[in-house]
């Protein structure tokens, strides 16, 4: 018997004891490529196959047992009620070991949710922050553990068996190219702290809706290489998921939210590399489960070479990145038409009140309780932020992303200086203008000084003072005004604005 058949009638002995005692008379068994899953009860028993596949290694039952309780540790980090132990089962003669979890059913995964359209945005921001606190928080790599050289190992190596017939030589050598020319970065970010011990495998089925939460679970424990990771090429699984899954205004406020709260716009340039690679380990996963399980082989090559083609599509030249510039008093919609563009068009989306906070050293949703003209909104403050929102920006726009600054722009001179870095870049650029009636401004405000979740501190009295000091800009600052009341937010109209970089 070949070693997946003995563990399977294992796992079915084992199935038949907890069934006999009560347990589980619903039970059920499914495969992946690396692992048995017994559903039974409330519980669920994860049993590791005896493969070795070169990056992941279960041959010996040593190994089985060891990276069992490897990956309710690690597991431990991101759901920590989820994994529940190490099982150690003896049936037929034979000792193996399960990781034992609650039971979820497949409908809660992200990736089934996603089909039946049962995701909100909000859910997918709340995850996001919740992924980049937990990469804050992760040690940090050693000197190989995510160096360069094993970066580019790994990538090369998505590229390598059985996908090497597969890739059109075209992508190949794009890929190749863009690897060898990525080499500094990755050993900058590497020198910078950004290599960390992450999830290592963020797609849609490793996230699950768990106690009214997204949780990630199944973090690779098999192989520390693989984990210990760029944060960025972390998050990028994720973003490339959303998007294969048609998912793209979710997958950008994935990436929005996750590069505000890691402050990681740095990143951007290397954005489109790890996307393609991601696209390239999920086709690779297509042709392992092809191989195994021969019934869904031309299903599984079909979504392979799907994969494939999304990874060409990221490294393909893209259109025009564009700039767009709010401009508006408090309580006008700009962060409503910013987030908006933002989640519908792919424009990184950079926020006065979030970088205002981050320069204070505070919390991004902390509130300051700051007077007006004082503290956090002191003129020098409010100058370091148009500051901070232009080195941001220009660090986007040159990694080739479009890019909306959701501020007020009050004046003439706050708005210069982006002016003149569309110019140097030869970006298009346009000004939201943004505008209500005054008795809606002071609702607006009002009822979001009660609700205390914005990240805006503005008040009627700062409303007050904005009215009088507002410079309405014009066509003769060297860009295209829009009215907010006035854009249809059709795909062409958004478009015209300036294409996204990688979505």
């Amino acid at each position: 018997m070949s070693p997946t058949p003995a563990l399977a009638a294992v796992v079915d002995a084992f199935r038949a004891r907890l069934v006999a005692r009560g347990e589980g008379q619903d039970a059920v068994i499914v495969e992946t490529h690396i692992s048995l899953v017994l559903l039974a009860g409330e519980f669920a028993y994860k049993f590791k196959k005896p493969v070795d596949f070169g990056f992941v290694d279960f041959s010996t039952l040593a190994r089985r047992q060891h990276f069992c309780a490897r990956e309710v540790a690690l597991n431990a980090r991101y759901a920590p009620r989820l994994y529940l132990g190490v099982e150690t089962v003896d049936e037929l003669g034979v000792r193996e070991y399960a990781v034992r979890m609650r039971r979820f059913g497949t409908a809660a995964t992200l990736a089934e949710l996603l089909t039946r359209d049962a995701v909100s945005a909000e859910q997918i921001a709340t995850f996001a922050r919740a992924v980049a606190a937990q990469h804050a928080c992760a040690a940090q790599g050693d000197a190989e553990l995510g160096s360069a050289t094993l970066a580019r190992h790994q990538i090369e190596a998505s590229m390598a068996a059985p996908l090497t017939d597969m890739l059109p030589a075209a992508l190949r050598e794009t890929l190749l190219a863009r690897l060898a020319a990525a080499m500094p970065r990755l050993s900058q970010r590497h020198a910078q702290g950004h290599v960390r011990d992450c999830h290592g495998d963020l797609h849609g089925g490793n996230v699950v809706e768990f106690e009214g939460v997204l949780q990630a679970f199944d973090c690779i424990e098999f192989n520390d290489e693989l984990r210990v990771i760029d944060t960025l090429s972390d998050a990028a699984f994720l973003v490339m998921d959303l998007d294969s899954r048609g998912a793209a205004p979710l997958a950008h406020v994935f990436l929005n939210t996750y590069l505000e709260h890691a402050d990681d716009h740095g990143g951007l340039d290397l954005l489109p590399l790890y996307c393609a690679y991601r696209a390239l380990v999920r086709a690779k996963v297509g042709m392992l489960r092809a191989a195994q399980n021969p019934a869904a082989a031309a299903a599984s090559r079909m979504e392979a070479e799907r994969h494939i083609e999304l990874a060409g599509r990221y490294v393909a030249p893209r259109g025009d990145a564009g700039l767009v510039l709010t401009h508006g008093v408090s309580g006008s919609g700009k962060s409503h038409c910013a987030r908006r563009l933002a989640t519908l068009s792919g424009f990184i989306h950079l926020r006065s009140d979030i970088e205002r906070r981050r320069l204070a050293g505070l919390a991004l949703d902390a509130r300051s309780n700051s007077a007006p003209d004082s503290g956090l909104y002191s003129a020098d403050m409010t100058r370091a932020t148009y500051e901070r929102l232009l080195a941001v920006a220009r660090v986007a726009l040159t990694a080739g992303y479009s890019v909306v600054v959701d501020a007020t722009f009050m004046t003439v001179s706050e708005r210069s200086p982006f002016i003149e870095l569309a110019a140097q870049l030869h970006t298009p650029l346009h000004i939201l203008a943004c505008h209500a009636p005054e008795h809606e401004l002071r609702r607006r405000i009002n009822e979001r000084a009660a609700l205390g979740s914005d990240a805006s501190e503005a008040t009627v009295a700062v409303l007050e003072r904005q009215l009088r000091q507002v410079q309405a800009p014009h066509a003769r600052e060297g860009a295209r005004v829009l009215d907010s009341e006035d854009f249809d937010w059709s795909a062409e109209s958004l478009a015209a604005l300036g294409r996204p970089r990688v979505l």
